[in-house]
Formats: C-alpha cells, structure tokens, sequence
C-alpha cells in the first residue's frame, strides 16, 4: 500500500516537473494581476503610465530587436536638447549626402533629398507618425554633428534609465546583430518620453502634413500606429489610445508601443515580435483594455500622512526625532476586485540623519504591495525644518575619529590603563589607611605600670 502511495506521488512530482519545464519553454505569459489576454507576440508587457508598476508581463527580460520603436529614444535625445537650449524646434536641418547615402531603399522615410531643409520639430514629426529613416539620419546629425555621436548619446541615456538590456547602433531601427532592446526596457523608454510634452502631442496625431520646404511641396502622412488613426485600418482603432510608436523588419516582426488613458488611469504596453500587423494591433489593444477596463485608481497614499521617524544629530534645539510623511498623493492601478485591506506597506528609512534638513526634504521611502507585487512607492520627507548646531562641524569631527578604529582601540587602551591605575592607587590608599589604623591602635593599648 505504501509503495503504491509513495509511487502515486513520484508520478504526480514528475508530471508537475514536465508542467513547469512547458510553461518555461513556451514562454507563457504570466499576468501580475488576475486574468489577462492570451498573446501570441513573443514579448508584451503593460504598465501603469504613472506609477511604472507592471501589470502583465510576457517575456519581459528577453533580448529583442525594436525596429522602429528605436525612434522613441531618437525622439527622445533631440527634444532633450531642445530642452537644454542646445538646439531649436525651428532650426532647420538638412539632408546630407553622407545621411542620405545610409539609407536603406526598402526602409521607410519621407522622402528627403540631399540638400533639402526642414525645421527640426516637423522632422520629428515625420520621424514618429511616418516613421521616416531618412529623417532620424538628418535628426542624429543636426543634434550632434555625426550620426555615431548621436548614437552615442542614445547609448548614455539608456543607461542613465537603467535600461541594461539595450542597445543601439543606429538612429532609425533597421537591423542589426547589436542593436536590441527588451519589452520592460522598451515601456520604461517609452513611460520616460511620454513626460515630454511635444513628443506626447505628436504621437497622439491621426495624421500630419509637412509644410513646403526648398525642394518640395507640402507632404501628407497618416500615422503607422493604427490605434490612434482610423484613416488606414479602421478596425484596428482604439478610442482610449494617445500613441505611441510602430516598428516593423523582417528580423523584427511587427512590433508597437502603445498607450491610452481614461479619466485617471495611464497605460502603455508593449508588444514584440507578433506575425502580423493585425496581431500587434489587436494583441496591444486586448492589453490595453485589460488595464483600462480590470484594474481601477486607488489613492494608496494621500500627502502629509505619516509614515515613520527618523533619528536627528546635531541639532540646534536638541530635536532628537522628527516625522516622515508622504511627500505626494499616490494613486495607482489596483485590481477591481482587490481588497484594498491587504495592500502591505514596508519603509526604508535610515538610522539617523544630520541636521541641517529642510522641510520637505526626501528622507526615506515607503513602497506598497499587494499579494507580493509592487502597487506603488512615495518618498518620505521631513516635516520640520531643522537648524545645524554652531559646533555641528565638531561633533561631526569627534564622529570621524570615533569611526576610526585606531582611535576606538586607543581610547579603549587608554582608559583601561587608566582605570587600572587608579585601581592601584586606590587599593594602596586603603592598605595605607588599615597600616595606620593598626599602628593607632597598637599606640593607644592599655599597659600596665612596673613597680
């Protein structure tokens, strides 16, 4: 009986273990909350637009090549310059012969000519609704000189997001070997970008028209993201969708980044790799419905409550403790059928601080989540302003040197001497002391007199 049972179990463990390598293998979507939709794109994820909390995930972490959606990022280093007043929105640009000589002839563009001028901010409206090569080569050389230095940039601003599995060796997309991103690093891009207003404002676009430049009249594109366009394919149309940006080769498939909001609720999804432009619509569709309709806004935190304390050194009026509140209101995407009750909160906050420290001033953080995800993080500032003490700089001195252990050792060595020393005097004083008391008593002794 017992080695049926024991042989029953075995066969349960192995089927268990055939299970998971299967889900493993085939790279099953795992949605981080409740149900979602079945996606047959090889990589897809979904975020909350304001939170960046992931919703659903397909594949997030695998190596991808973006074709296309490369010009989020393109898009995102030129208006970044802008916004430094290194260039303008009204600078013309022009098509170069080096730029015009790297374009592919399958690749899309609109069409510019060797010598041609455009303003800057129509060319990113080609780059982003018309998908333009031809007009990410002239942006990379506008913005920084030579197509490589702009890459360059691109590069460095990845890393600054913290995108560690991208990679870009051209401006546009077109393939190739190294140039490659993931689905979380391309919604972590794509949630940076969309703080920009300007690039916001035009992916949002059904359409554009160029206006007449030195060598042509004016040109007309409807937007490659479908979504938010009925011109092309109106079945593909989403009312909620505001962008975001296509990307299509033959290494690639065909991929989009999209996004859409209602009321207070901010999404983006992104979806790698489906077969055809139908299934990249459709599959971003379903995952964007599933965010608006499944999940609902729900205030985890409102401004000023409280959420801890903190130690305070050197200061003025002797203010040993001060509060930690929540530096903003924090709404995040939350299941519909949530039990708000069981949101966990846990706070990272130091062991202690030195004054000064002004009111408002980020301290610590308190992160939120529910059934082991991430739901939402809010900074934790100071409530008080504090004043440094006048001898803060000596206090902060005598800290050093006790952080030093030489110096700990030394003291310690010190002090122990010290303490032994007086020790020694001590229990000679009171040998001294019990000597004299005996001699004083041997001195007064009664003796009796001779006769």
């Amino acid at each position: 009986m017992k080695e049926k049972f024991f042989s029953a179990n075995k066969s349960c463990c192995r089927i268990l273990a055939i299970l998971l390598m299967l889900v493993c293998l085939t790279g099953m979507a795992l949605p981080v909350f409740g149900a979602a939709p079945k996606l047959s794109a090889t990589a897809a994820i979904l975020i909350d637009g304001n939170t960046g909390n992931i919703l659903f995930e397909k594949n997030p972490d695998k190596i991808m090549y973006p074709a296309s959606t490369t010009k989020i990022m393109t898009a995102l280093v030129a208006l970044e310059a802008v916004d430094r007043g290194e260039i303008s929105l009204e600078q013309p640009l022009v098509m170069s012969q080096t730029a015009f000589d790297s374009q592919d002839i399958d690749g899309s563009g609109i069409s510019l000519d060797v010598g041609e001028e455009m303003k800057l901010k129509n060319l990113l409206e080609g780059l982003l609704i018309a998908s333009g090569n031809d007009a990410a080569s002239v942006i990379a050389e506008g913005v920084s000189g030579t197509e490589s230095a702009f890459v360059e940039k691109m590069n460095q601003r990845a890393g600054e997001l913290g995108l560690s599995n991208t990679h870009f060796v051209n401006p546009h997309g077109l393939h190739h070997k190294d140039h490659y991103t993931t689905a979380r690093d391309m919604a972590m891009l794509a949630r940076e970008a969309m703080k920009n207003e300007t690039f916001r404002s035009i992916v949002e676009c059904a359409h554009i028209y160029l206006p007449p430049t030195n060598m042509s009249e004016k040109r007309y594109f409807i937007n490659t993201n479908n979504l938010v366009s009925r011109m092309r394919y109106a079945d593909y149309f989403y009312e909620y969708a505001t962008g975001i940006k296509t990307g299509t080769t033959s290494e690639a498939g065909n991929c989009l980044v999209a996004s859409a909001e209602s009321g207070e609720k901010y999404i983006i999804s992104v979806i790698f790799d489906a077969e055809e432009i139908s299934v990249s619509h459709n599959e971003s569709r379903d995952l964007l419905s599933h965010g608006l309709n499944d999940f609902k806004s729900q205030r985890l935190a409102k401004r000023d409550d409280i959420f801890g304390e903190v130690k305070v050194k050197q200061a003025l009026d002797g203010t040993d403790h001060i509060l930690l509140s929540a530096e903003k209101n924090l709404d995040s995407l939350f299941p519909k059928d949530g039990d708000p009750k069981k949101v966990e909160v846990k706070t990272e906050i130091p062991e202690k601080v030195y004054a000064p420290i002004s009111s408002g001033q980020v301290i610590g953080k308190a992160i939120f989540t529910y059934e082991g995800n991430k739901v939402g993080e809010v900074n934790l500032v100071s409530t008080v302003e504090i004043k440094r003490h006048f001898l803060g700089f000596l206090m902060s001195f005598g800290e050093w040197l006790w952080s030093l252990a030489v110096i700990r050792y030394t003291v310690y060595i010190i002090l122990g001497v010290a303490l032994g020393f007086v020790f020694v005097l001590v229990a000679g004083f009171v040998r001294a002391l019990k000597k004299t008391k005996r001699k004083k008593r041997r001195n007064t002794r009664y003796r009796p007199p001779r006769y």
